[in-house]
């Protein structure tokens, strides 16, 4: 049996990917929100978390708290290796059960990941899509979602810096991605690369409008 198809989508905060990922489960793609994984392998080690970096990234039933820990370590990149050294590997295991869960169904697979470019499965994608937007736009989106203030929000796209210059690594199976006119345009550009890529006839079409 064919190998599955590996599709990587990733990018920096506020610029779509998870937008996206929602059109790519339209046609019919399994996605993995890698995120949510992470949320996961995180609840997985907040003991271990909350000796790197206080007891107060903890409520009172001992669950992480997201925001408290992101304001923690976006402003150290030293703090936030460490942190991701603690809950990576068990987020790349969620990962591996994933792909083989796709492989023995033999379904295409988008990894939907912020942290693609650190992660061993970047090297696996037949396709990295990277999307982009403008900083104002994202500062915008993101600031509206995540109620962040300016500063904070500049704080977590100079954080993501380095990550995203990582996938110079991958620049010959990276393609961009480019979301900065609304929705429907987006559709259109991820359509247009998915045509280019050849992807297009992906998902088989009993399967494409079966799975939620």
């Amino acid at each position: 049996m064919p190998r599955a198809i590996l599709l990587g989508l990733t990018g920096g905060w506020a610029a779509g990917k998870n937008a996206a990922a929602a059109l790519l489960e339209e046609r019919g793609w399994r996605t993995v929100d890698v995120d949510r994984l992470g949320h996961a392998a995180l609840e997985s080690k907040a003991a271990e978390v909350a000796a790197l970096l206080g007891p107060g990234v903890l409520d009172a039933a001992g669950r992480p708290l997201r925001k408290a820990i992101g304001a923690l370590v976006f402003a150290d990149p030293a703090l936030l290796a460490r942190y991701e050294a603690l809950v990576h590997p068990a987020m790349n295991a969620l990962v591996d059960a994933e792909i083989a869960y796709a492989e023995r169904d033999g379904v295409p697979l988008c990894l939907n990941a912020a942290v693609l470019y650190r992660m061993p499965h970047a090297a696996s994608c037949d396709a990295i899509v990277e999307v982009r937007a403008p900083l104002f736009i994202r500062l915008r989106r993101g600031m509206r979602r995540d109620g962040l203030s300016l500063g904070a929000a500049f704080a977590r796209v100079r954080s993501q810096a380095p990550l995203l210059a990582l996938g110079r690594r991958y620049a010959a199976k990276r393609r961009i991605l480019l979301n900065s006119a609304g929705l429907a345009a987006l559709e259109r550009a991820l359509d247009a690369l998915l045509a280019r890529l050849g992807l297009s006839e992906a998902i088989p079409e009993s399967r494409s409008k079966a799975e939620p």
